[in-house]
């Protein structure tokens, strides 16, 4: 580790525009680690933005005007240059209509020449990236499948947790032995962090340890917890979010998937009816997640919607060392590790088996490792 923060400090230390990314559809523990760094390199005099693509959930004990970006919009600007060593400019004026943008410049005492010309691309805005909990860079859905040209060509820093990892950063830190990446994020930010990062850090903790019930806390885990609410962590304030802000129509919901919950070895699933999608509340997927890791001895939850008679969508969710990808991409899967989606062309109960089926002979292959 000493290694690897002295190679992060470098890249820090030579970085003025940074930006900090993770997976589509950020659970609490990316997005508040996120939140955390970009506090942290802000007290650095550094310029940063987020990005995310897909669904940002909204969490009331976050720190308030922190802005989100979903797309890079322009990263560079292209630049026409014109060399006046010989001739100065006395007038310049431009002109855009539909297809053209026509730029007149008036020469004093002199002319131009096609020669004084010449076009740059210019750089791009960010010199430094820094992704977390990013398995590999497709993960990042839009972010990356938009920009590739862009985070080819700078430096990256990769912080995960999960031996999935590609080690595609220039810096890749992976602790997998770590509860979360709000941990691992401690670890480095430890001697400057302030309440708002101390929030931010035990929220991802708190989440993704599910309230410290997950086999993978440690001694030390409990430790950083402590250090962290000294610090002025709000732990009320997130429990009350996480835990006992759900409405009678949302715990209603909720109820009804639970009634219908079933266990099939490490796989747990359950279905939910047409009325029912619309009353799901925004933090659906960490409270599939809660219940992974409360339910002993499961890795994937599966929640199965029939779209149509004969048409099937298949959601799954998974943990940090699962990609729940990669266990479903045969069936020409969309999303993450950390939720993919599939729909397959048969009724629920004939899609229910076979998407069971692949998911049992997949983690038995893992498993067995």
């Amino acid at each position: 580790m000493d290694l690897s923060n002295k190679e992060l400090n470098r890249l820090v230390s030579s970085s003025n525009n940074i930006l900090i990314s993770g997976p589509s559809n950020p659970h609490l523990d990316v997005l508040a680690s996120a939140i955390a760094w970009q506090f942290f390199l802000l007290k650095e005099n550094k310029k940063v933005d987020l990005c995310f693509d897909g669904q940002i959930s909204q969490y009331t004990f976050l720190p308030e005007k922190v802005e989100i970006l979903q797309t890079l919009g322009n990263l560079n600007k292209f630049k026409i240059i014109l060399d006046i060593s010989k001739t100065k400019v006395k007038q310049l004026s431009y002109d855009m209509d539909k297809d053209n943008l026509t730029i007149d410049v008036v020469p004093e005492g002199g002319v131009f020449n096609a020669q004084d010309v010449t076009t740059d691309r210019g750089e791009y805005k960010y010199d430094l990236i820094i992704t977390l909990g990013a398995d590999d860079l497709e993960s990042l859905g839009k972010v990356f499948s938009e920009n590739r040209h862009f985070f080819y060509s700078r430096p990256i820093v990769n912080l995960d947790i999960s031996v999935l990892n590609e080690n595609f950063g220039q810096l890749n830190i992976i602790e997998s032995s770590s509860t979360s990446l709000a941990e691992v994020s401690y670890n480095i930010l430890s001697k400057n962090i302030d309440r708002d990062m101390a929030t931010c850090l035990l929220a991802g903790m708190i989440m993704a340890t599910n309230s410290f019930q997950s086999p993978k806390v440690t001694p030390s885990s409990l430790e950083i917890a402590s250090q962290l609410i000294i610090k002025g962590a709000k732990r009320e304030q997130i429990i009350e979010g996480l835990y006992r802000t759900k409405d009678i129509r949302t715990l209603k919901s909720w109820g009804k998937v639970l009634s219908r919950l079933q266990k099939q070895g490490s796989i747990i699933s359950a279905h939910l009816n047409h009325d029912e999608l619309e009353n799901l509340p925004k933090d659906f997927a960490d409270m599939v997640k809660d219940l992974i890791l409360s339910t002993p001895g499961a890795q994937v939850a599966v929640i199965f919607y029939q779209l149509e008679l004969g048409q099937t969508e298949a959601w799954v969710y998974s943990i940090t060392n699962i990609n729940a990808f990669d266990l479903v991409k045969d069936l020409r899967a969309t999303g993450n590790r950390y939720l993919a989606k599939v729909i397959i062309d048969k009724d629920l109960i004939t899609s229910q088996t076979k998407v069971i089926e692949i998911l049992a002979k997949k983690l038995d292959i893992i498993n067995s490792l």
